[in-house]
């Protein structure tokens, strides 16, 4: 096996009426639930049937309930390379999903069971984009990430899973899963207010085709047909790109026209938030709220300055922590370890000071 270092982050649970998340998910997809089978709860993308995100496997260990949120698109096509030492470049190829070796499979020997066209369609092999991990103690949740799946797709899936599919619960309750500062903190922020603050992210782009503007040093030339190339532009994205289209005139950063990607370029845009020599009791209240809303802004860099000469950084204003994660020689991971880690370190979180189950997250 190979162990591997992952990170991991608590979620603090909000539902509308006091909704316990851990007892409607057991209601929900129980054996006896509305959305017992995962083919009962598959919630489409965007409305394109052949894109699915859904709870997969599911259950409970120890008194914490687990779950693999999965998303997979049918009939998709695997892109996959063919490393050659001897070949002037490694061709590249599509493996189809109904190619996909079926494990089930009788031995050698064994009678081949005849499958008509129903019964192959609902066992069926795709590949699979992606898996979130994630457990529960009554509203006290705990998830692994993947690159496809964060916690957002996390809650949008629970909302409709436990309203829309099931009506576990009612249409108008609001489920939110809240950032939490660790307790000591909240407490610091609490106790001194704060003085001002900083927060800055790398200035970056994201490729633009404008279909309308052909590019002249660009043709292709064939004896029947001659074909224009549309023009790439780079356009700035991000939280630094916010910051400047806030600050500076309206298209500005549009009419650079860029022909190039500024990823490399180094150029960091910093705002900082404070107030000159003091300031009035609601002013502070708001500048507080300012810097603990901070935490929904993963890609920026913040610093919190408190009174007195404190620092908060911004990873501090989310509970995550790390745990070793084993791998199997088939590249999975081993899910007996992972969830006995998981369990372990929400327990751990829940029985000290660092989460205090009766104080509401701060917002």
């Amino acid at each position: 096996m190979v162990t591997k270092t992952k990170s991991i982050h608590y979620k603090s649970v909000f539902i509308t009426g006091e909704v316990n998340l851990q007892v409607s998910l057991q209601t929900a997809l129980s054996k006896t639930g509305s959305a017992a089978k995962p083919s009962q709860r598959q919630q489409q993308i965007n409305g394109n049937d052949t894109a699915v995100i859904f709870v997969n496997k599911f259950g409970d260990i120890n008194g914490m309930t687990f779950g693999q949120l999965v998303f997979l698109e049918s009939g998709k096509q695997q892109p996959f390379i063919t490393v050659d030492d001897e070949a002037d470049f490694y061709s590249i190829g599509a493996l189809a999903s109904d190619l996909i070796p079926d494990e089930s499979k009788p031995k050698e020997g064994e009678a081949i069971p005849v499958l008509d066209e129903a019964a192959v369609a609902k066992k069926r092999r795709e590949f699979l984009e992606s898996i979130l991990y994630f457990g529960v103690i009554d509203n006290h949740m705990i998830i692994m990430q993947s690159t496809a799946l964060k916690s957002r797709e996390l809650e949008a899936h629970l909302a409709w899973l436990l309203g829309t599919c099931t009506g576990v619960i009612p249409a108008n309750v609001m489920l939110v899963l809240k950032d939490k500062p660790a307790e000591s903190v909240y407490k610091k922020m609490q106790t001194l207010p704060v003085k001002s603050i900083k927060l800055g992210a790398p200035l970056t782009t994201e490729i633009h085709t404008d279909p309308s503007e052909p590019k002249k040093t660009e043709v292709v030339r064939t004896e029947t047909e001659e074909t224009h190339a549309n023009k790439v532009r780079f356009v700035p994205h991000g939280m630094a790109a916010s910051i400047l289209k806030a600050a500076l005139p309206e298209g500005f950063l549009e009419r650079l026209d860029l022909e190039d990607s500024l990823d490399e370029a180094n150029i960091h845009v910093a705002l900082e938030i404070t107030y000159l020599r003091k300031t009035t009791k609601i002013g502070q209240k708001v500048i507080d709220s300012v810097a603990t809303s901070l935490r929904h802004t993963p890609e920026s860099d913040v610093v919190i300055n408190l009174q007195g000469g404190g620092k908060i950084k911004g990873d501090e204003l989310k509970l995550s922590g790390s745990i070793n994660v084993k791998y199997m020689d088939n590249g999975l991971i081993d899910e007996s370890v992972l969830y006995h880690e998981m369990h372990k370190w929400l327990v751990s979180k829940i029985s000290s000071t660092e989460i205090d189950s009766t104080l509401e997250s701060v917002e």
